[in-house]
């Protein structure tokens, strides 16, 4: 059994496979052995589906944190990072194991909490390791966006994701270009407010154009959602992106929707 579990997400296993595939290649790569979670089930997306049930939110994230059993659970999808920090954050006060106990107990499980480390911060961590692994170098310009969910994410833990997403860009070669802050891609406005999402997006993408960026870098699958299908701008996800230079060979760009 591994040290660290592999939670990909909903979005990205319905919608965004090729991202889950990269990040399998790039631990391999890295020698890192990770399990995929075991009765895997959705984290209750922190911004629409947490406000609709918090106290099924909570009682699902502490069931995702028991399966993990201790071991640090690594996320692929930044929203998924972001619900399960604040759900382990909450467990462990005794009014929030007081508030799951019942459940846990209805449903067998114990409560534990465990680290929770998004894809982001993982790949910054490794940054000297992905350089020794490098195949291909990138030689242009990419608009650094991490999103709402990985800045709040990371914010929680005293990391910026921008830096951390601007690094990595760099140690493959590119040049990190930094938008203005708190830019948003408007996804979570989406069957809410289109007009109000659709305006938040293309300040998003003009700002990017602006800068003269080739394209626009990500971490988050909402905000590749956001851009690539929406949008229609071009846009890259760092998994695939570093999957890319350490000798990933897949052509991820015919699942784009870039136009």
């Amino acid at each position: 059994m591994s040290d660290i579990v592999l939670y990909s997400g909903c979005l990205i296993q319905s919608r965004l496979p090729f991202i889950e595939a990269a990040t399998k290649f790039i631990l391999k790569k890295l020698k890192v052995n990770a399990d995929d979670i075991e009765d895997f089930t959705c984290c209750m997306e922190p911004v629409g589906l947490r406000s609709l049930g918090p106290d099924t939110w909570r009682n699902v994230g502490a069931r995702i944190h028991s399966i993990a059993a201790g071991r640090k659970i690594l996320t692929i999808c930044d929203g998924c990072n972001m619900s399960l920090s604040e759900a382990g954050k909450e467990i462990s006060s005794e009014e929030g194991k007081r508030a799951v106990s019942g459940v846990m107990k209805e449903i067998g499980r114990s409560i534990t909490v465990t680290e929770v480390t998004g894809m982001l911060e993982f790949l910054h961590g490794r940054i000297g390791d992905i350089k020794k692994k490098l195949v291909t170098k990138i030689d242009f310009d990419l608009a650094v966006f991490p999103g709402c969910h990985c800045e709040a994410a990371c914010k929680m833990k005293g990391l910026s994701a921008t830096d951390m997403l601007s690094d990595i860009v760099k140690a493959l070669g590119g040049n990190a270009v930094r938008l203005p802050n708190n830019l948003c891609c408007g996804g979570g406005l989406a069957g809410v407010d289109a007009e109000l999402e659709k305006k938040v997006m293309s300040e998003s993408i003009t700002a990017a154009r602006n800068a003269g960026a080739f394209a626009v870098i990500t971490s988050c699958p909402f905000c590749f959602l956001q851009f690539d299908m929406v949008g229609r701008q071009t846009t890259l996800h760092l998994s695939e992106l570093v999957a890319s230079g350490m000798g990933w060979q897949e052509d991820t760009h015919r699942h784009h929707r870039t136009k």
